[in-house]
This record gives C-alpha cells, sequence and structure tokens, in this order.
C-alpha cells in the first residue's frame, strides 16, 4: 500500500493534486491536437472501490484507455506512481498496469478535465449513497456540447431506486444498468484481488434519444467486446430491469448474512442452519416478486448457492462496510424488498430484521 511520508503534509499534498491536474491537462489537449490514441476506447471510471480497480486494470491492460476517480490524493498518488495490480485465485502471476497506461485524478477536477477530454463512457462505480451527491454536484452541471460525444453512463450499483434518481437528475443522458457477479477485494489503494469470475450484463434503461446522440448497437456491442478481451464473459440485454431485480435477490439473501456472521461468501453453504436462513430470506423475496408480479428465473436458488461457491473467497460489500466501521447499503437491498412488500400489503420479516440486525451493528446512524 503507498503509505504518505509523515513529513508530507496536507499542504504538500494539495500541490502535488494541482501539479497532477495541470499535468494532466496538457496531456490531454496533446492528445487531442495529435490525434493520438483515437482507436483506444476511452472510459471514465468513479470509484476507486475493489470493482473500479479489477474493471479499470484489466480493461487498460486490454488497451483500452482508463481514467479512475478516486476521493482521496494518497491513492491518485499511488495509482500515478505505482500503477494498478490485479491478481486473482486462478493465476498466481499479477497483471501489472504500470502508470503509463492508466491515469488517476481526484473526483473534484472530473468535470474541468472534461472540458479538455471527454470520454466516451462513464462507470459510476460508488456505493448507493454517494450517487445522489455525484450525480447532481458533477454529472448534472456537465457542458451539453461536451456530452456529444458520449455514449452513456453505465451504473454498478447495488440494491434500486438510484437508476430513477440519476434520470431525474440527468435527462438528456443514456442510462445503462450493469448487472455484475464478479467477486473483487481491494487490497491497498492500488492492489485489487480478483476473487470469483461471474457474469456481467449491461442494458440500457432509459432508450432515449437525446442530445447525446442515439446510440447504437454498434456501440454497445464495441463495449461488450473490449470487456471480452479484458477477460470479463458478458452481454447486452433488452431485460435489464429482470436482471436488477435478479441480482438484488441475491444480494438480499448473501449480503446481510455475511455481515452478521463475518464471514466470506462461501462459509454461508458451510452448515444447514446457515443455509436454511439464506433459504428463508430467499422464499420470502419470491413471495414478494410475485406479489409484485417481477419475473424471476425458476433456477434462482440454485444460482445463489453457485454464486456463494464460485465467489467463496470473497468478502461481500456489506461484510466490508460493516467491518470498517462505514454505512451500508442495506436499506436499498433488503429494504428495497421490504418497501415492495409494504406497498403490497404483506409482510417481509426476514428482510425487516436484516436491516434492523445490520443497524444494530453500527454505532453510527445510517
Amino acid at each position: 500500500m503507498y503509505k504518505i511520508p509523515r513529513t508530507e503534509t496536507s499542504m504538500t499534498l494539495s500541490v502535488r493534486g494541482i501539479l497532477h491536474f495541470f499535468a494532466n491537462v496538457i496531456i490531454d489537449e496533446m492528445r487531442t491536437d495529435h490525434g493520438m490514441e483515437m482507436d483506444k476506447l476511452r472510459i471514465d471510471i468513479i470509484g476507486g472501490g475493489s470493482l473500479g480497480l479489477l474493471y479499470g486494470g484489466k480493461l487498460a491492460f486490454a488497451g483500452n484507455k482508463v481514467r479512475i476517480w478516486c476521493r482521496s490524493t494518497e491513492q491518485v498518488l499511488s495509482l500515478s506512481t505505482e500503477g494498478l495490480h490485479v491478481t486473482s485465485k486462478e493465476n498466481s502471476k499479477t497483471s501489472e498496469v504500470s502508470p503509463s497506461i492508466i491515469e488517476a485524478d481526484i473526483l473534484d477536477n472530473f468535470t474541468k478535465r472534461w472540458e479538455y477530454n471527454p470520454a466516451e463512457w462513464i462507470f459510476l462505480m460508488t456505493k448507493q449513497k454517494d450517487v445522489a451527491e455525484i450525480g447532481s454536484q458533477l454529472l448534472a452541471k456537465m457542458d451539453d456540447n461536451v456530452l456529444k460525444g458520449t455514449k452513456g453512463l453505465v451504473c454498478f450499483q447495488n440494491g434500486t431506486g438510484h437508476i430513477q434518481l440519476l434520470d431525474s437528475l440527468l435527462p438528456k443522458w443514456h442510462i445503462y444498468s450493469a448487472i455484475t457477479t464478479e467477486g473483487a477485494k481491494r487490497l491497498s489503494y492500488n492492489e485489487v484481488f480478483h476473487a470469483g469470475r461471474g457474469v456481467t450484463t449491461i442494458g440500457e434503461i432509459t432508450h432515449r434519444e437525446s442530445q447525446m446522440g442515439n446510440n447504437s448497437r454498434k456501440s454497445e456491442n464495441c463495449l461488450v467486446h473490449e470487456f471480452e478481451k479484458a477477460g470479463f464473459v458478458s452481454d447486452l440485454s433488452n431485460e435489464i430491469v429482470n436482471h436488477i431485480y435478479r441480482k438484488l435477490l441475491i444480494n438480499a439473501c448473501i449480503n446481510p448474512l455475511t455481515a452478521l456472521w463475518r464471514i466470506p461468501n462461501g462459509e454461508l453453504m458451510a452448515t444447514q442452519a446457515r443455509v436454511d436462513m439464506m433459504r428463508n430470506l430467499f422464499l420470502e423475496g419470491t413471495k414478494v416478486y410475485d406479489a409484485c408480479g417481477i419475473y424471476w428465473d425458476h433456477n434462482l436458488w440454485d444460482q445463489i448457492v453457485s454464486i456463494c461457491l464460485s465467489t467463496s473467497a470473497n468478502t461481500s460489500s456489506m461484510l466490508k462496510d460493516v467491518l470498517e466501521g462505514i454505512p451500508t447499503e442495506v436499506n436499498w437491498i433488503n429494504g428495497s424488498i421490504v418497501t415492495m412488500a409494504e406497498e403490497k400489503g404483506i409482510v417481509a420479516n426476514y428482510h425487516k430484521s436484516m436491516i434492523e440486525l445490520i443497524k444494530g451493528i453500527s454505532t453510527k446512524e445510517e
């Protein structure tokens, strides 16, 4: 992990951050003026967490131009000086992404940098709790003219509600949802462990013609092709809403139990008592889905078991939040199912208890 020397003050970090910003602006202008690297897909990743580093590192390693937007100057300096390192349980060899082929910058500089060099795609890979701030304070304030060459915003959040929020904030944008079962664990500012392979499904939610242009299937297929080149099994779906609710129930069954019992995903299968509790959450969730007319796969329970096994070493995002003492996404995951149940006049006591128990762990109000 990159560590700032003790003699380095916040003033030093601030000066470095300013110099880093202007250096990147000059590089962007040179690339634009000389038509450099126009054949490579330009992707901006907002969020330097586990998935942001995983997708950013592998996409950059596959030849795309990736920028990772971070909240901390420390992470920017680590990525900019040491590059990004991706390891996996299948391959002992580390994928080394040098600083020369991946960029990093402070999130506060996002809008300014776009004036010089916009990306073709934006991946929003933050927690649910950050979506409203980023949508209203950054994305909604971007110049419409700059957006014309942008294909869209791809959202990787767990739970529901964020797409509707972003759609209201960004009425001219193409908004996509990405549902993934890839497992990842961030080890440091610039190291990520690929804990389990999965599938990434992408689909547009908005289907609008706007000032951003009318997205062709060609541009979407190009994005999926780059995912495949980077090693991600990916596909496009016209039924992305079904995938959203599928992932919601998967997360609602796995994440809170791993957080409560402080165990990796695979340990949920270790005892019958754990499996039974996960099964109770599943059956109650499908009851709510049936009441709401939401489609679910007949083999969804088998899929949940398979995910626990394929990501057996993975620390769920909710467990990670609990261990770090930060607010979880339980309100957007299990809370979404409880809300749907209440709207139909039925109860979802297992999911409601998950919310109460997870919130009871933290001394901070969520």
